[in-house]
């Protein structure tokens, strides 16, 4: 059970409510709490008022305070960036999105040989791929 699905029964607040409060579907408040969907920055902050906690708070990255006041309700955890299902720690979302953005790079190093190989001027692939002539120019001479 992850912390908004604690802080809406605390308050007695079912998840129609919530989804009302949000423009969205009772569902998608379920999606939220178990993680299945990462909350937006806006459903962050929408939440926070309507709960009043921080975002840390919400998210489960600090402990819910007894006293609640407009100022803890403010976006902590916004200008940090953490927009992602609290089940999830910092590190292991970084270290997802890195590999991530690893292996997008590698498939289009790969897409740029292959398109090198059928024949396509470098011109072109830069054009199309908007990466600078010289660095494809240095990734086909690593092959």
């Amino acid at each position: 059970m992850n912390q908004l699905k604690i802080l809406r029964k605390q308050r007695n607040i079912s998840q129609a409510d919530i989804a009302e409060r949000l423009g969205i579907k009772p569902a998608a408040v379920s999606k939220y709490e178990t993680g299945r969907v990462p909350l937006s920055e806006d459903s962050i902050e929408k939440l926070c008022a309507m709960l009043q906690v921080s975002a840390d708070e919400l998210l489960g990255l600090s402990a819910v305070s007894d006293s609640s006041s407009a100022e803890s309700s403010s976006i902590t955890s916004k200008a940090a960036g953490l927009i992602y299902p609290a089940s999830v720690t910092l590190e292991d979302y970084l270290l997802t999105l890195l590999n991530t953005i690893a292996r997008q790079k590698k498939q289009m190093d790969q897409t740029v040989r292959n398109l090198h190989s059928c024949g396509i001027p470098t011109t072109t692939i830069a054009r199309v791929t908007a990466i600078h002539e010289d660095e494809i120019q240095k990734l086909l001479d690593q092959a």
